[in-house]
Protein backbone atom coordinates (compact mmCIF):
# COMPACT_ATOMS: atom_id res chain seq x y z
CA UNK A 1 0.00 0.00 0.00
CA UNK A 2 1.31 3.48 -0.97
CA UNK A 3 0.65 6.01 3.20
CA UNK A 4 1.20 9.78 2.53
CA UNK A 5 2.74 11.09 5.98
CA UNK A 6 1.54 14.69 6.70
CA UNK A 7 4.65 16.20 9.13
CA UNK A 8 8.63 15.81 8.45
CA UNK A 9 9.73 15.84 12.19
CA UNK A 10 11.02 13.51 13.88
CA UNK A 11 8.03 11.35 14.39
CA UNK A 12 6.91 11.50 10.89
CA UNK A 13 10.57 10.33 10.35
CA UNK A 14 10.62 7.42 12.63
CA UNK A 15 7.29 6.35 10.88
CA UNK A 16 8.40 6.45 7.57
CA UNK A 17 11.62 4.56 8.12
CA UNK A 18 9.68 1.97 9.82
CA UNK A 19 7.16 1.44 7.03
CA UNK A 20 10.02 1.45 4.72
CA UNK A 21 11.84 -1.05 6.09
CA UNK A 22 8.76 -2.79 5.92
CA UNK A 23 8.82 -2.99 2.21
CA UNK A 24 5.51 -0.14 2.31
CA UNK A 25 6.06 2.93 -0.23
CA UNK A 26 5.99 5.73 1.30
CA UNK A 27 5.39 9.85 0.79
CA UNK A 28 6.00 12.68 2.74
CA UNK A 29 5.00 16.01 3.05
CA UNK A 30 5.80 19.07 4.83
CA UNK A 31 5.34 22.89 4.81
CA UNK A 32 9.06 23.97 5.83
CA UNK A 33 11.52 24.50 3.56
CA UNK A 34 13.30 20.94 4.73
CA UNK A 35 12.80 18.31 7.46
CA UNK A 36 13.28 18.74 11.00
CA UNK A 37 10.39 20.36 12.48
CA UNK A 38 11.00 21.64 15.43
CA UNK A 39 14.67 19.70 15.57
CA UNK A 40 15.74 22.06 13.00
CA UNK A 41 18.23 24.60 13.47
CA UNK A 42 18.01 27.79 11.52
CA UNK A 43 21.94 27.90 9.31
CA UNK A 44 23.90 31.31 9.34
CA UNK A 45 27.15 32.33 7.67
CA UNK A 46 28.65 31.89 11.31
CA UNK A 47 26.95 27.89 11.65
CA UNK A 48 23.91 26.86 12.69
CA UNK A 49 21.56 28.12 15.89
CA UNK A 50 19.22 25.82 17.66
CA UNK A 51 16.39 27.46 17.91
CA UNK A 52 13.57 24.44 19.07
CA UNK A 53 15.19 21.29 20.38
CA UNK A 54 17.61 22.00 22.37
CA UNK A 55 18.64 18.49 23.29
CA UNK A 56 17.41 14.74 23.91
CA UNK A 57 17.58 12.15 25.97
CA UNK A 58 17.41 7.90 25.40
CA UNK A 59 15.20 6.19 28.27
CA UNK A 60 13.94 3.53 27.00
CA UNK A 61 16.02 0.31 25.06
CA UNK A 62 14.46 0.79 21.14
CA UNK A 63 15.81 4.39 21.42
CA UNK A 64 19.00 3.64 23.17
CA UNK A 65 19.71 1.49 20.03
CA UNK A 66 18.81 4.31 17.32
CA UNK A 67 21.13 6.78 19.60
CA UNK A 68 23.85 3.81 18.83
CA UNK A 69 23.62 3.81 15.32
CA UNK A 70 23.35 7.53 15.01
CA UNK A 71 26.58 8.00 17.02
CA UNK A 72 28.40 5.02 15.00
CA UNK A 73 27.47 7.32 11.89
CA UNK A 74 28.20 10.77 13.38
CA UNK A 75 24.92 11.83 12.94
CA UNK A 76 24.76 12.84 16.45
CA UNK A 77 26.82 13.27 19.17
CA UNK A 78 26.59 13.66 23.22
CA UNK A 79 26.94 17.13 24.65
CA UNK A 80 28.50 17.58 27.63
CA UNK A 81 27.02 20.66 28.48
CA UNK A 82 28.25 22.72 31.89
CA UNK A 83 24.72 22.82 33.64
CA UNK A 84 23.49 25.55 35.90
CA UNK A 85 20.05 26.28 37.69
CA UNK A 86 18.54 29.25 38.35
CA UNK A 87 15.51 29.96 41.31
CA UNK A 88 14.59 31.88 44.13
CA UNK A 89 18.47 31.19 45.26
CA UNK A 90 20.29 32.45 42.45
CA UNK A 91 22.52 30.95 39.90
CA UNK A 92 24.42 27.76 41.27
CA UNK A 93 26.23 25.17 39.38
CA UNK A 94 24.14 21.54 38.64
CA UNK A 95 25.72 18.57 37.06
CA UNK A 96 24.26 15.46 36.39
CA UNK A 97 25.36 12.44 34.34
CA UNK A 98 22.44 12.11 31.94
CA UNK A 99 23.81 11.21 28.69
CA UNK A 100 22.03 14.38 26.48
CA UNK A 101 22.35 13.83 22.54
CA UNK A 102 22.44 16.49 19.75
CA UNK A 103 22.18 15.99 16.15
CA UNK A 104 25.39 16.41 14.16
CA UNK A 105 26.31 19.29 13.10
CA UNK A 106 22.57 21.07 12.83
CA UNK A 107 19.74 19.35 15.42
CA UNK A 108 18.10 17.96 12.54
CA UNK A 109 20.77 15.56 11.60
CA UNK A 110 18.84 12.94 12.72
CA UNK A 111 15.52 13.37 11.11
CA UNK A 112 17.33 13.77 7.51
CA UNK A 113 18.89 10.63 8.10
CA UNK A 114 15.58 8.58 8.91
CA UNK A 115 14.61 9.92 5.91
CA UNK A 116 17.71 8.94 3.86
CA UNK A 117 15.47 8.28 0.18
CA UNK A 118 12.10 8.24 1.23
CA UNK A 119 10.35 10.08 -1.38
CA UNK A 120 9.81 13.85 0.57
CA UNK A 121 7.93 16.74 -0.81
CA UNK A 122 8.93 19.78 1.37
CA UNK A 123 7.67 23.64 0.89
CA UNK A 124 4.15 21.61 0.59
CA UNK A 125 1.29 22.78 2.87
CA UNK A 126 -1.64 20.01 2.69
CA UNK A 127 -4.67 22.02 3.40
CA UNK A 128 -7.42 19.87 2.33
CA UNK A 129 -8.17 16.05 2.70
CA UNK A 130 -10.31 13.64 0.96
CA UNK A 131 -11.27 10.42 1.65
CA UNK A 132 -13.64 7.85 -0.34
CA UNK A 133 -13.79 5.17 2.23
CA UNK A 134 -10.74 3.38 0.71
CA UNK A 135 -8.59 6.39 -0.61
CA UNK A 136 -7.47 9.63 0.72
CA UNK A 137 -6.69 12.31 -1.54
CA UNK A 138 -4.37 15.37 -0.42
CA UNK A 139 -4.26 18.50 -1.60
CA UNK A 140 -2.22 21.73 -1.42
CA UNK A 141 -3.27 25.35 -2.66
CA UNK A 142 -5.96 23.55 -5.05
CA UNK A 143 -3.51 21.41 -6.31
CA UNK A 144 -3.79 17.26 -5.70
CA UNK A 145 -1.13 15.48 -4.18
CA UNK A 146 -2.29 12.15 -4.95
CA UNK A 147 -4.30 9.29 -3.76
CA UNK A 148 -3.39 6.96 -0.68
CA UNK A 149 -4.52 3.89 0.74
CA UNK A 150 -3.53 5.13 4.37
CA UNK A 151 -2.70 8.48 5.62
CA UNK A 152 -0.73 9.31 8.68
CA UNK A 153 -1.01 12.76 10.69
CA UNK A 154 2.62 13.27 12.46
CA UNK A 155 1.91 17.08 13.15
CA UNK A 156 0.95 19.41 15.55
CA UNK A 157 -2.09 18.75 17.38
CA UNK A 158 -4.21 21.89 16.71
CA UNK A 159 -2.43 21.64 12.86
CA UNK A 160 -4.24 18.18 13.04
CA UNK A 161 -7.18 19.10 14.64
CA UNK A 162 -7.69 22.01 11.68
CA UNK A 163 -7.13 19.17 8.33
CA UNK A 164 -9.35 16.78 9.98
CA UNK A 165 -12.43 19.09 10.79
CA UNK A 166 -14.78 17.58 8.66
CA UNK A 167 -13.94 13.98 10.10
CA UNK A 168 -15.05 14.88 13.43
CA UNK A 169 -18.49 13.98 13.84
CA UNK A 170 -17.37 10.68 12.14
CA UNK A 171 -15.26 9.87 15.14
CA UNK A 172 -15.78 10.03 18.57
CA UNK A 173 -12.20 9.31 19.63
CA UNK A 174 -11.31 12.17 17.33
CA UNK A 175 -13.13 14.57 18.71
CA UNK A 176 -11.91 13.24 22.02
CA UNK A 177 -8.17 13.72 20.80
CA UNK A 178 -8.96 17.55 20.55
CA UNK A 179 -11.22 18.17 22.75
CA UNK A 180 -8.09 19.77 25.77
CA UNK A 181 -4.90 21.21 24.70
CA UNK A 182 -1.72 18.86 23.85
CA UNK A 183 0.69 21.66 23.15
CA UNK A 184 1.74 25.21 24.34
CA UNK A 185 3.17 27.55 22.69
CA UNK A 186 7.34 28.66 23.36
CA UNK A 187 8.95 32.24 22.13
CA UNK A 188 12.68 31.61 21.42
CA UNK A 189 15.25 34.68 21.05
CA UNK A 190 18.60 34.01 20.28
CA UNK A 191 21.03 37.11 21.64
CA UNK A 192 24.49 37.13 20.17
CA UNK A 193 26.73 39.44 22.72
CA UNK A 194 30.11 41.36 22.31
CA UNK A 195 32.12 39.04 25.32
CA UNK A 196 31.37 36.09 27.10
CA UNK A 197 29.75 36.65 30.49
CA UNK A 198 28.94 33.09 31.96
CA UNK A 199 31.04 30.03 33.11
CA UNK A 200 28.11 27.83 32.08
CA UNK A 201 26.91 26.22 28.99
CA UNK A 202 23.16 25.73 29.79
CA UNK A 203 21.33 26.98 33.11
CA UNK A 204 17.66 25.37 33.82
CA UNK A 205 15.32 28.17 35.09
CA UNK A 206 12.68 27.62 37.46
CA UNK A 207 9.85 29.68 38.58
CA UNK A 208 10.69 32.78 36.15
CA UNK A 209 9.29 34.17 33.04
CA UNK A 210 12.27 32.27 31.50
CA UNK A 211 12.64 28.23 30.81
CA UNK A 212 16.13 27.66 29.92
CA UNK A 213 19.31 29.33 28.70
CA UNK A 214 22.22 27.64 26.35
CA UNK A 215 25.23 29.06 25.04
CA UNK A 216 25.14 28.32 21.25
CA UNK A 217 29.20 27.82 21.13
CA UNK A 218 28.98 24.57 23.46
CA UNK A 219 27.69 22.82 20.32
CA UNK A 220 29.66 21.14 17.83
CA UNK A 221 28.77 23.07 14.56
CA UNK A 222 26.80 25.90 15.76
CA UNK A 223 27.79 29.79 15.67
CA UNK A 224 31.06 30.01 17.42
CA UNK A 225 30.39 33.60 18.94
CA UNK A 226 28.52 34.57 21.74
CA UNK A 227 25.19 33.33 21.32
CA UNK A 228 22.66 32.92 23.84
CA UNK A 229 19.47 31.15 23.38
CA UNK A 230 16.44 31.44 26.01
CA UNK A 231 13.14 29.80 25.50
CA UNK A 232 10.40 31.47 27.76
CA UNK A 233 8.00 29.92 29.59
CA UNK A 234 4.53 28.47 28.14
CA UNK A 235 2.85 30.96 30.34
CA UNK A 236 4.51 33.87 29.45
CA UNK A 237 4.78 32.71 25.55
CA UNK A 238 0.98 32.20 25.49
CA UNK A 239 0.16 35.37 27.26
CA UNK A 240 2.28 37.90 25.07
CA UNK A 241 1.72 35.07 22.16
CA UNK A 242 1.12 37.93 19.49
CA UNK A 243 3.55 40.61 20.94
CA UNK A 244 5.72 42.62 18.90
CA UNK A 245 9.06 41.23 17.79
CA UNK A 246 10.30 44.36 19.90
CA UNK A 247 8.91 43.33 23.31
CA UNK A 248 10.01 39.79 23.34
CA UNK A 249 13.48 41.02 22.70
CA UNK A 250 13.43 44.46 25.16
CA UNK A 251 11.95 41.46 27.75
CA UNK A 252 14.62 38.90 26.99
CA UNK A 253 17.75 41.41 27.28
CA UNK A 254 15.98 42.56 30.75
CA UNK A 255 15.77 38.57 31.98
CA UNK A 256 19.04 37.97 30.95
CA UNK A 257 20.85 40.30 32.90
CA UNK A 258 18.49 39.28 35.95
CA UNK A 259 19.64 35.87 35.90
CA UNK A 260 23.59 37.00 35.28
CA UNK A 261 23.32 39.67 37.58
CA UNK A 262 25.00 42.48 34.82
CA UNK A 263 24.30 44.35 32.12
CA UNK A 264 24.37 42.86 28.81
CA UNK A 265 24.76 44.69 25.53
CA UNK A 266 22.85 42.59 22.32
CA UNK A 267 25.14 42.29 18.93
CA UNK A 268 21.70 40.77 17.48
CA UNK A 269 19.22 39.75 18.07
CA UNK A 270 16.66 36.72 16.19
CA UNK A 271 13.44 35.44 17.37
CA UNK A 272 11.16 32.99 16.80
CA UNK A 273 7.43 32.10 18.08
CA UNK A 274 6.68 28.26 18.06
CA UNK A 275 3.12 28.15 18.33
CA UNK A 276 2.89 24.39 19.40
CA UNK A 277 5.90 23.53 21.53
CA UNK A 278 5.70 22.19 24.92
CA UNK A 279 3.75 19.31 25.86
CA UNK A 280 0.91 20.29 28.25
CA UNK A 281 1.30 18.84 31.35
CA UNK A 282 -2.06 17.46 32.01
CA UNK A 283 -2.89 16.04 28.42
CA UNK A 284 -3.56 12.28 28.26
CA UNK A 285 -0.69 9.82 26.90
CA UNK A 286 -1.88 7.05 24.07
CA UNK A 287 1.31 6.90 22.39
CA UNK A 288 -0.37 6.83 19.31
CA UNK A 289 -3.47 6.53 17.51
CA UNK A 290 -4.80 4.49 14.58
CA UNK A 291 -8.07 4.43 13.06
CA UNK A 292 -8.81 1.64 10.83
CA UNK A 293 -12.28 2.74 9.73
CA UNK A 294 -10.66 6.11 7.95
CA UNK A 295 -7.52 4.13 7.30
CA UNK A 296 -5.70 7.39 9.45
CA UNK A 297 -3.03 7.16 11.62
CA UNK A 298 -1.88 9.69 14.30
CA UNK A 299 1.81 10.39 15.78
CA UNK A 300 3.33 12.94 17.99
CA UNK A 301 5.35 13.83 20.90
CA UNK A 302 1.76 15.43 21.76
CA UNK A 303 0.35 11.85 22.06
CA UNK A 304 3.34 10.56 24.32
CA UNK A 305 4.35 12.99 26.48
CA UNK A 306 6.73 15.36 24.89
CA UNK A 307 10.37 15.06 24.30
CA UNK A 308 12.29 13.92 21.50
CA UNK A 309 12.47 10.24 22.40
CA UNK A 310 8.43 10.29 23.01
CA UNK A 311 7.86 11.28 19.48
CA UNK A 312 10.01 9.00 17.67
CA UNK A 313 8.24 5.90 19.79
CA UNK A 314 5.31 7.36 18.64
CA UNK A 315 5.90 6.87 15.08
CA UNK A 316 7.40 3.87 15.34
CA UNK A 317 4.20 2.61 17.34
CA UNK A 318 2.02 3.22 14.66
CA UNK A 319 4.17 2.00 12.14
CA UNK A 320 3.53 -1.08 14.03
CA UNK A 321 -0.30 -1.01 14.26
CA UNK A 322 -0.81 0.18 10.53
CA UNK A 323 0.66 -2.94 8.86
CA UNK A 324 -0.85 -5.50 11.49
Amino acid sequence: MTIAIIGAGIAGAACAAALTQQGHKVVVFDKGRSAGGRMSSKRTEQGYLDLGAQYFTARSEAFKAQCHQWLQTDTISRWNGRLAVFDGGGLRSSPDNTARYIGQPAMQAPVVQLLGNISLHCNCPVDQLQFDGNHWQLFSKGIALGSFSQLVLAIPQQQARQLLQPFLPQSPKLATLFAATALLPCWAVNIQLEQPFLPYDAIFVKNHLLSWLARQAAKPGRCRAEHWLLHFSPAFSAQHLEASIDVIVEQAVIALQHISGQPIKAVTTLCHRWRYAQQAPQYPVSGAVYLPALALGLAGDWLNGGRVENAWLSGVQLAEELVL
